[in-house]
């Protein structure tokens, strides 16, 4: 199994773990006075209370995990009583930084072809084309103006075309209604 898959397998099994705990406990994890621990791991965790084995660096590192203020200058018998909560100068825990809000997706309107041009007729027209010399041709006929020619791109699926300039999408339009079709035209006949 890649490591990827060994990943996606770990993440589903702690998703699962966490769905079957209570409120209770699951605010002991978020708040950093319970923790998980993996079974069969080659060293075992450290006990909480087990801070007299954990070397200077190791303390800080847990202080900053902990998100707690003060820790650098402070000796390791001080770090010790600041990180089990004994000491009377312990600084309160930094909340966590709050998530940003989510930005509204703004989608732009859908183009509407001019008055007279059916823009799915067009973009149908146009996967039946062989070249798109021909597909080209096809639309100099139509006199597609931009906004026609972006109602097409609609139809055809395309993304991202709206600051492109009429022949880029004019290009953009017949690659994928003719060039996309003819490169997995292939495929077919498997």
């Amino acid at each position: 199994m890649t490591d990827l898959k060994k990943f996606a397998a770990l993440q589903a099994r702690v998703y699962e773990f966490l769905a079957q705990q209570d409120e209770a406990t699951l605010e002991a994890i978020l708040g950093g006075t319970a923790q998980l621990a993996v079974a069969g791991a080659a060293q075992p965790p450290r006990a909480p209370e087990d801070l007299s084995v954990l070397t200077v660096k190791e303390l800080h590192t847990l202080a900053r995990n902990r998100r707690l203020r003060g820790y650098s200058k402070l000796t390791r018998a001080k770090l010790i009583e600041l990180l089990t909560g004994r000491g009377p100068e312990a600084p309160p825990v930094e909340p966590a930084p709050a998530p940003p809000a989510p930005q509204p997706v703004t989608t732009p309107p859908p183009a509407t072809a001019r008055p007279g041009i059916d823009a799915a007729a067009v973009a149908t027209h146009l996967r039946e084309t062989e070249t798109e010399e021909e597909g080209a041709s096809y639309l100099d006929a139509q006199h597609l103006d931009r906004e026609s020619l972006l109602a097409v791109a609609t139809e055809l699926q395309l993304t991202r075309v709206d600051r492109l300039n009429q022949k880029e999408l004019t290009r953009r339009v017949l690659k994928q209604a003719i060039g996309a079709r003819r490169k997995f035209a292939g495929l077919r006949k498997w």
